[in-house]
């Protein structure tokens, strides 16, 4: 069964094999990925910086789940995920992310994502699949299922 309203991602925001050593390289390169899907406009990256900085996005179980802060919701163009598995898991505030699923949402919009994004992360079958497929659209058919 799916939801009526799709998560905001498109294929072109799946990347698998990023290589990254520390969480603000990767926060970095989310961005750049972000800004070149066209979910946002130049300076969210900073922002992702700036909310990490506030406190880690780190959810558990090897997964991050960054985003920007509210009050630089006028740098979104349309809401959007960016989806990025690590080759080498990247050291996060003490943790290990291999996964990370960046949400580029309104505060309206991000809450009602985040709550489907864990309710999809909690099935050990969906995890099993963002953790190890290679088809950019197995993974973005998972995450529209949330």
């Amino acid at each position: 069964m799916t939801n009526e309203k799709a998560l905001p991602l498109s294929v072109r925001s799946v990347e698998l094999g990023v290589r990254a050593a520390t969480r603000w390289e990767a926060l970095a390169h989310i961005g750049n990925s972000l800004e070149g899907s066209g979910s946002v406009h130049t300076g969210y990256r900073d922002s992702l910086h700036a909310r990490e900085r506030r406190a880690s996005t780190y959810l558990g179980h090897g997964i991050a789940v960054p985003h920007a802060l509210h009050v630089h919701d006028y740098l979104l163009v349309n809401p959007g995920l960016a989806f990025t598995r690590f080759t080498v898991p990247v050291p996060w505030d003490g943790e290990r992310v291999s996964l990370c699923i960046a949400i580029a949402a309104s505060a309206a919009e991000h809450v009602e994502i985040l709550c489907r994004l864990t309710a999809l992360l909690v099935h050990p079958t969906h995890l099993d699949v963002l953790r190890a497929s290679e088809d950019p659209g197995e993974i973005t058919r998972i995450l529209r299922e949330a």
